[in-house]
């Protein structure tokens, strides 16, 4: 009986693969896809499931990367790709953007620690042979040195390795400091000054007959000069608070209570600075021997200058301020 029945199977199963074979090659698939809803047969597909059977390392095994990569055009791929708005998207420019400015930043700041070192060093010079004790040393403006909040006490070793360096934002800057930003600020003026001269005379051969290098130019191009100073100067501490001299040393001008002066002060200030100048530069020498290292200039117009780094503090270099904690760590308690 049982053998009957799978005889009777074997049967129907070779019945059914002759009509099988014989649709399949009657019938145009095309056809039949015509009439089919794929989007309502794929519905119906686990492609989850069907994936999971899917040996992924067998089927990237045959195939030829190479190959592949040789059919592809690759100027065709790329030349509807917008690599501008990609790069963009990426945030790589703002990265190099920041990292330059970072690394500018820190050099900058290596060389303005390296004024603020000497700045210190001449203090102590000074204020041993004026015989200054601590208690009249003045730090900078108590509006700008409070907003610093508590500096941590140096005889805590936790203290000291938190802070490497000391803070001197706020404080008032030096000698060292204020004659490097005189410095470049006088270069920049007489530089930019003597192409503007060159520009200027060149106009004037090709479309007149006029010459600057005569007698009678003299004293104009003096009064130019003086004029083209003053502005500079002016100009960029009215705006600024500091020229561009000051800037790249870290300092800015303030009145003395350490708020931000204003357009009348800061001309007052620049209308005066000759006075420091002369009888030998003496209104300049007080910004060595004076407390709050104000020149005669300051004095008038009732500013100072203290040291400024923008969003950074400005900072001892590390040594020295190491160096100070222990002198301090090592003086006797009043």
């Amino acid at each position: 009986m049982t053998e009957g029945r799978q005889n009777g199977k074997r049967l129907l199963g070779r019945v059914a693969g002759a009509v099988t074979e014989r649709v399949v090659v009657t019938v145009d698939p095309d056809i039949v896809l015509e009439h089919v809803d794929l989007n309502a047969l794929l519905s119906r597909v686990d492609l989850d499931a069907v994936l999971a059977r899917v040996d992924m390392d067998a089927l990237l095994a045959q195939v030829d990367i190479n190959k592949l990569l040789a059919d592809v055009d690759l100027d065709a791929l790329l030349r509807n790709v917008d690599l501008e708005a990609l790069v963009r998207r990426s945030g790589i420019p703002d990265i190099v953007a920041e990292s330059t400015y970072s690394m500018a930043g820190s050099a900058l700041d290596v060389a303005r620690r390296q004024l603020v070192g000497l700045d210190v060093l001449i203090d102590r010079i000074v204020d041993r042979l004026m015989r200054r004790s601590e208690d009249e040393r003045r730090e900078g403006p108590l509006s700008l040195v409070a907003a610093r909040g508590a500096t941590p006490d140096p005889r805590n070793d936790s203290a000291r390795i938190r802070r490497v360096r000391r803070s001197v934002s706020g404080h008032y800057a030096g000698a060292i400091s204020r004659a490097a930003a005189a410095l470049i600020d006088g270069l920049l003026i007489a530089g930019l000054y003597t192409l503007g001269v060159a520009g200027f005379s060149f106009l004037l051969d090709m479309f007149t007959t006029m010459s600057l290098t005569d007698d009678r130019s003299t004293l104009l191009g003096i009064a130019a000069f003086v004029t083209w100073a003053f502005s500079y100067v002016f100009i960029s501490l009215a705006i600024t608070g500091r020229t561009i001299g000051k800037g790249l040393t870290g300092l800015r001008v303030v009145r003395a209570d350490g708020t931000a002066p204003g357009v009348r002060t800061m001309f007052v200030r620049t209308l005066v600075f000759p006075l420091s100048v002369v009888f030998f530069g003496i209104g300049l020498l007080l910004i060595v021997v004076q407390r709050e290292h104000r020149s005669f200039h300051d004095l008038i117009a009732k500013t100072c200058v203290v040291y400024d780094w923008g969003d950074r503090s400005a900072e001892m270099p590390g040594p020295l301020s190491d160096f100070l904690d222990r002198a301090r760590s090592d003086s006797p308690q009043r």
